[in-house]
């Protein structure tokens, strides 16, 4: 791809807190972790200290020396995917460090109120983009849909976006509308998702059918490995009434109190 003189400046400025030399990293391109529509997770090796962990000397980063990471490589490489790359490297400069996010290189529920205490919006949290470690942590990952939202709390992105449709809140699927609260939908599909062990939301829908099943007030049936409280607590990600709807905060409350009551 040919870029101009600005896109390269541009680029380099972007990246160069977050630059990590190439002989500093080794990709198994035998071990595939993830691979989507635009680009492919890798296993790879660090050497040395991550550009992380030279800003941010904490003892929670002292872990990325000498290290695993996952290691993401484009696709194709045309301008959309520089200006994807661009929001990506804003996006993980914004947030720093923190130990529920996968920073380029935990649970879901705190990792994403992090986000949303950044200003930010997901846009893609989805099982394929929550990576399982050792002791069950889960690290949330892929921020190339990531964004910011304005005093409106809304972000409306252009209609080019290659967007997970089936995740999507409704406002989303109708307005392009996006906040911290369709981050909240796509967290109940990723629920969805665990409880029927990675099976396919709205598998024999199209797009067309899928936003008139949504708009009529229909929505995914309980999943036969979940309790009736628990689907009561993903039903709540998908009422329509944006003000209805559950904070990060508040599902992370919802489901303290749903472990108290079965403990007792």
């Amino acid at each position: 791809m040919n870029m101009s003189p600005e896109e390269i400046a541009e680029m380099k400025s972007k990246s160069d807190e977050m630059m990590i030399q190439h002989g500093k990293i080794h990709i198994n391109f035998e071990k595939v972790f993830g691979k989507g529509v635009s680009s492919t997770v890798f296993k790879g090796h660090l050497i040395g200290p991550s550009p992380l962990h030279q800003q941010q000397k904490t003892a929670q980063t002292q872990k990325f020396v000498d290290c695993s990471v996952a290691v993401k490589v484009t696709n194709k490489f045309g301008q959309t995917e520089v200006e994807q790359l661009f929001k990506e490297i804003d996006a993980m400069k914004k947030m720093g460090y923190h130990e529920n996010v996968m920073c380029m290189l935990g649970w879901a529920l705190p990792g994403m109120q992090y986000i949303a205490s950044k200003g930010l919006v997901h846009r893609d949290l989805a099982a394929r983009n929550v990576l399982l470690f050792a002791n069950s942590i889960a690290k949330i990952s892929d921020f190339g849909l990531c964004c910011s939202i304005d005093e409106s709390l809304t972000e409306r992105p252009t209609l080019s976006l290659k967007l997970p449709i089936k995740w999507l809140s409704l406002e989303a699927l109708i307005d392009r509308i996006f906040s911290e609260k369709s981050d909240v939908w796509s967290f109940g599909v990723l629920m969805y998702e665990v409880f029927t062990f990675g099976e396919i939301p709205y598998a024999t829908m199209n797009n067309d059918e899928l936003v008139m099943f949504l708009k009529s007030g229909a929505r995914l049936e309980l999943p036969n490995n979940m309790d009736v409280g628990l689907y009561e607590i993903m039903l709540s990600c998908w009422r329509e009434n944006l003000k209805e709807r559950p904070t990060f905060v508040e599902l992370e409350e919802k489901f303290h109190g749903y472990i108290d009551e079965a403990l007792c």
